[in-house]
């Protein structure tokens, strides 16, 4: 995951927003402009890029930082949190926290120091990876590869100081920025960054965009129901988790990328197949040349066969 591309840098995606787009597919973040200072979404997937990331804002921007907002919990967008920690509030919705507390324990919001492969897997991938992946060594070697790149073998997670239950919002002079909380999706907790009047979207994971995504602990229905809600949204440009901005458009491609895995699921099911058959035997022709999809096919597929069969586990 950590590059030195120069194809990470910050890019203006509309009246006061900007998004900085990961090299080769990696994290995407971004901020706002609010006049006097910035709003921050997101802080990279480690320290080493979160301090490029707030280097560009410093040198291209020039004006400090008021606040962090996180999308959701995943190592990826949050383990750059320790750069900005300590000078302004982190925002995320309450189940993020709640999220960290699960895999790491009460610690009194100091944060924690990750080392274990295991562990860093859970926060990346979802709390049920290594069942997702205990007999897919495919999937198995590729997120051990990027877990295991310089600049991960010590990840410090900091964890939002203020959280919401629902809708939170900042009201600029010239913006409105809407973080909204849909319900669990791509994870439990999953924010909705609006910027009303420059009609830009930063969604985080709940949008992979040129690639085909991971969906490990999701729920499936849950996020086709959030991508179907905000693709009602009034927008120019959308900025996704992983991947170059794109379009509503191309939104609706990725919800129907999602509604083909779910429905052929439920063909398996619906046919008898057992989930070792079905990681086995479903495939979707369409999508098969997307980059990842050899590797994540398998455990998507167990993934949403969990899923709809009500449970979350093997």
């Amino acid at each position: 995951m950590t590059k030195s591309s120069p194809a990470a840098q910050l890019h203006p995606v509309g009246a006061g927003a900007y998004a900085w787009i990961g090299a080769d597919g990696d994290s995407n973040a971004g901020a706002v402009d609010t006049g006097d200072s910035l709003l921050v979404i997101d802080t990279q997937q480690n320290e080493s890029l979160a301090r490029s990331f707030r280097a560009a804002l410093a040198d291209q921007l020039g004006k400090p930082v008021r606040a962090v907002v996180n999308t959701h919990y995943h190592l990826d967008h949050v383990a750059g949190n320790a750069v900005f920690a300590g000078e302004v509030p982190i925002i995320a919705h309450e189940r993020t926290a709640e999220a960290f507390a699960t895999l790491l324990g009460a610690n009194g919001g100091r944060g924690w120091t990750v080392t274990d492969l295991p562990t860093k897997s859970a926060l990346c991938y979802g709390e049920n990876f290594s069942d997702l992946v205990a007999n897919d060594a495919a999937a198995r070697a590729e997120a051990d590869h990027r877990l295991s790149e310089p600049g991960y073998e010590r990840i410090t997670i900091v964890p939002p100081t203020h959280t919401f239950s629902d809708r939170f919002a900042f009201h600029l002079a010239d913006e409105v920025v809407r973080l909204g909380y849909f319900g669990p999706a791509h994870c439990d907790g999953d924010v909705v960054v609006h910027l009303e009047r420059a009609k830009v979207l930063f969604l985080g994971d709940l949008f992979v965009h040129g690639r085909f995504p991971w969906i490990g602990d999701c729920d499936l229905d849950g996020w086709i129901r959030v991508l179907d809600t905000v693709l009602t949204f009034e927008i120019d440009t959308v900025i996704p988790g992983h991947g170059p901005p794109a379009s509503l458009r191309e939104l609706g491609k990725f919800r129907d990328l999602l509604t083909a895995l779910r429905d052929a699921v439920a063909t398996a099911i619906g046919s008898g197949a057992s989930e070792d058959t079905a990681a086995r035997d479903v495939r979707l022709p369409r999508y098969e040349t997307m980059p990842r999809y050899p590797e994540w096919i398998g455990a998507n597929v167990r993934s949403a066969y969990r899923h709809l069969r009500g449970r979350r586990r093997g």
